[in-house]
Order: C-alpha cells, then structure tokens, then sequence
C-alpha cells in the first residue's frame, strides 16, 4: 500500500500562512496534505509535476450565489475553473432555504430580479427535495459536489417561512412569538452546519414586483437576536451587504450591535463612495472583527434594457424596468418618466451612468450600427440629445435590445490610489466574485487571475505570499472553516497549480454560452496558466480539463467549532 496517494513534485510552495515560499514536494493522503518537505520518495503515489510553478492553497470565496445553480453545476463554474476550492453560499440573505413549496415560484422569481439567475434555468434545474434548511443542505450533501461549499442561511428566505413571503416583504416589526421561531429555525440551522446568516439592506436590491425585500424590512431585535444565537456556537460569521442604502448611521448602528452580540466576524460590503472607512475602522480599534469586502476587479458588465436590473437603486428607474420587454417599453415612453429618470442621474452618480464608460456593444438594425462602440457620451451627442434621452431612444429603437457595457477606470491617480489601499488593508478581504449570479451581465471569477498577475505580478502591490494569505487563510478565517486555507499538515489539501507568467485568462472579453437548463446564456471565461486545482486532494481540473472528479463536500460548522 503507498505510503501516500499523491506527491506534487518541485514546486515553489506559498502555505497561506505568510511564512516566505520554498521549493518543496507536497504529499496527500486520504484527502489532507500529509507531508511538505525537500523531496518525498512516491513510494507508488501518483505524482503531478510542479516544476517552475507555483503551489498555493486553493482560493475561497465568501460572496457567491451558487444556491441555485449548484442543483445542476457541481463545481459552480465560472468559480471552479479559477482555482477556487470552497465557496461560501447563502450570502446577501438570498436564497432557497427554508422554503414552503407554494413560495417556491415566488423565491425564484425574486432571486431572477435580484441576481439575474435565469428563471426558466431555475425552474428546470432545481430539484426543491427539500423545504427546510438542513434538508436543503442534505440535499447538496448528497447529490455529489466538485468544489467545497459552506452555507449561510438567508435571512430572505427564514423570513419568509416564518411571516409567510408577502407579509416579509411589507412588515417592519415581528411579535415576539415570531422572533423566537426566527431564532429556533436559525439554531436548528446552525446545528445542522451553517456558518452563520447573511442580510441584504441595498436600495438597488428588489423583488420581482420591484418592491423591497424580506432583509429591508427587518427589524433590529430580529438581527440582533440572530447575532445572539450565533454567538453561542463559536463558529461561522455574519454578512451585511450596505452598498447603495439609506440611513448609514441607523445600520452603522445595528451591525456593530451584531458584531457585539455575536463576538464573530461580519463581512459587509461597502461602498467607498457612500460610507467612508472610519466607522469600520473605530470597529477594528474596539476588537470587533469586521471584514469589509474589496474587490481586485475593474468591474464591467454587458446588458440590455429588455432585463437589466441593476439600476435599481435610483428610485424612478424601478418601475420602469419592472416586467418583460413589451411591458418596459411601453413604461418607458409614458409622459414623465424620463425627467424623473433625469433627476436620479443627477442625484446618484454612480459609475453605471457614467456616460464616458458606458458603451453601445451591439446594435440589431443596420441603421444603428454607426453608434457602435461609441460611448453614450458621444451618442448623445451625435443624436444631439441628453444621454438618458439617447440611451432610452436608441434601445427603444431596437426592442430594448441594443447591448451596452461599462467597465470601471482607475484612469484617475486617486482612484488607483484608493483601489491599491483597499487591496493592501489588513482588514478587508478580496474572496468574492459574486458567482452564480448576474450570469448575462458579468463574469468575475477571474478575481483570482486579476489579483496575482496583474496587481502583485506587474502591479507589485504586495507579496505573492501576503496576497494567497488574503485569498486564502484570512478568508478561511473569517468563516470558520478551520481545516482550510494554509497547505499545513493536516489540513485539507485545495490546492491550485500555477505558472505565473502565463498566468491570465483566455479570452479578454467574456462570450456567451448556452449552458444553463433549459439552453440558457450565461457569459464565461477560462484562465491560462492554472496546471491543476485539486480539492480535498483529487484532481479537479487539469488545465481547463474537467477530471469528472466530485471530491467536494458540504462543509459543516460543528466539524470546526472548537
């Protein structure tokens, strides 16, 4: 019998740890990292050669929204293409657990609203074996996973079962007999190995109707009271998406209140432009262990007006881009609408109306086509028209079809300088790419990519070791999921291969693919560089080969509380 099961010969190994890197061998046996050393004897092990690459655990995401898409994409690609080993689930608060069967219709179509998940994909793809959460986690166990997965329970949807989906939706205040079924269904999830729960308080955020959401109407006792239950398990973290919200100080408020309750770490998601660094950063002085989310991404996107959604945090631009195509159109030339529209431009600045960035993609009648490739700026100016005006005339023009695509720029020294400072914060993490979500609109699992070969590669913004520890270790940390993020002895060997000098992706833009049930779009990209991603020690990936293999599994917290 062989002493191990596989070796990865002379690779440059970085633990995650920070501790500077080395040339080694690295042995597995029975899926953990068994042996990093000089040079390990097979002894009958399959052996991978790492020459002239880099070994590295394997990348964790916090923010995913995998909890459809999983029924029928095991290794939650785009993700597991990336050498990302273990996802997190259930963030935002969205998603499909607990779930009375006649609410199940109306959480997919909030979830298509919310995330762009496309709802036919949904309707053909997910299995609904379960209505209570730790069912839904069997259900997951059980049908075979190719990445690791660690799920939080959304606040949405336990909101949801308790009130009933509509009333969530339109109540501010829960009696206290409804708060303490709250705060039992969460024990119960956390006894059945959740890592915690997650809330959405984002303006841009609505249900399919374009009304809020269970999370913005709930109240402090019930998050506090979660915070309070959560404490009492020693494991898991909390999630608080602010971005583009009203009342900061009132949430400021609320999540420090959390973070007391609880004593474990909150991952939030802020917007740089809307709440500053200080209110955190006193938090970090106190001890609370929050986790602000930053991105290594030049975000962009690509859409069109007959589904887009992400306006939705400029109040006039809701309704009318609530319903199909046909019924948007007509929306959108009621007498009105544009100066309203007008009006929130002017109020939300904000880098998706800005009309030097945002671009026409594609046009569908000949008669456009001079306006492709041009910025919005431009067009409007070539219509001699206010840009919302061009923007509205011209998709109308074409069934609301015309495809546009913005993309962030760090063209600006205080922008570039402001992105590097949230990447080298010790207290913010990097691990999200949103996956699994906004599929039509945008592909950012190659944060991975982006991170170490254009910000630490040529960039040189920080060490290789400094950022696999943000990627990685820091990430595993703010979870709970203790056997992961460091190649140490012992722990779960997800593990990425690497060539850092052809590390990058394939095709620059995104294509689209029809991949999803029911023949579905979604856009994709593939890397370049990236040798194997092996998860609990099978290979996973080759290249961007997929092995067949299904060695993930689905993480439980009582296997990590200490």
């Amino acid at each position: 019998m062989a002493e191990y099961d596989l070796v990865l010969r002379g690779g440059t190994v970085i633990e995650g740890t920070g501790v500077p890197r080395y040339r080694a061998d690295l042995a597995i046996k029975d899926g953990r990292i068994a042996k990093v050393s000089g040079h390990i004897p097979a002894g009958g092990a399959t052996e991978l050669d790492a020459g002239g690459c880099i070994v590295a655990p394997g990348a964790i995401n916090l923010h995913t929204h995998y909890d459809a898409q999983l029924n029928w994409d095991p290794y939650a690609t785009l993700d597991g293409w990336f050498g990302q080993t273990t996802m997190t689930i259930g963030q935002c608060g969205f998603g499909f657990a607990p779930t009375r069967p006649e609410d199940r219709d109306l959480n997919m179509r909030m979830m298509n609203r919310i995330e762009a998940i496309p709802l036919d994909s949904m309707r053909k793809g997910m299995r609904w074996d379960w209505e209570t959460y730790p069912e839904y986690l069997d259900s997951l166990d059980n049908q075979g996973l190719g990445v690791n997965v660690g799920s939080l329970l959304p606040f949405c949807s336990l909101r949801g079962y308790v009130l009933g989906m509509i009333p969530a939706r339109e109540r501010t205040s829960v009696t206290d007999k409804e708060l303490n079924r709250m705060k039992e269904l969460f024990h119960e999830g956390m006894q059945a190995g959740s890592f915690g729960f997650a809330i959405d308080r984002s303006e841009e955020d609505r249900c399919e109707d374009g009304s809020p959401i269970p999370t913005h109407m709930a109240s402090e006792a019930e998050v506090v009271g979660l915070a309070e239950v959560l404490g009492g398990f020693g494991v898991g973290m909390m999630g608080w998406t602010m971005i583009r919200s009203v009342n900061h100080d009132a949430q400021e408020r609320m999540v420090t209140k959390m973070l007391r309750a609880s004593g474990r770490p909150l991952h939030v998601v802020l917007d740089r432009n809307e709440s500053g660094p200080e209110w955190y950063r006193q938090c970090r002085e106190e001890g609370l262990p929050i986790a602000p989310q930053k991105t290594p991404l030049r975000i962009a996107g690509r859409w069109s007006l007959a589904e887009y959604n992400l306006f939705d945090y400029m109040p006039s631009w809701v309704d009318p881009l609530v319903g199909t195509a046909s019924v948007r159109a007509e929306k959108l030339r009621a007498p009105g609408v544009r100066e309203a529209m007008k009006r929130d431009v002017e109020a939300q600045p904000d880098s998706r109306t800005d009309w030097d960035s945002v671009r026409v993609l594609q046009v569908v009648h000949e008669r456009n086509y001079p306006y492709e490739g041009k910025s919005m700026r431009q067009v409007a100016e070539m219509m001699g028209k206010h840009p919302v005006d061009a923007l509205l005339d011209l998709a109308l023009d074409e069934d609301l079809l015309t495809e546009f695509s913005n993309q962030e720029s760090y063209e600006d020294e205080g922008d570039l300088a402001g992105k590097i400072a949230d990447l080298c914060d010790p207290s913010t993490h990097i691990s999200t790419s949103d996956g699994g979500a906004h599929t039509r609109f945008q592909a950012n699992a190659r944060w991975v990519v982006d991170m170490l070969a254009y910000w630490i590669r040529d960039k040189e913004i920080m060490s290789l070791e400094q950022g696999h520890y943000k990627m990685s270790a820091y990430p595993a940390w703010i979870a709970g999921y203790t056997d992961r993020g460091t190649l140490t002895v012992g722990r779960a060997a997800d593990i990425m291969v690497y060539d850092l000098g052809e590390l990058g992706v394939l095709n620059e833009d995104p294509v689209y693919s029809n991949d999803f049930p029911g023949g579905e779009r979604r856009l994709i990209q593939k890397p370049k560089g990236l040798r194997y991603t092996l998860v609990n020690g099978a290979e996973t990936f080759v290249e961007n080969e997929c092995t067949g293999a299904l060695p993930g599994k689905l993480l439980r917290s009582y296997d990590m509380a200490r």
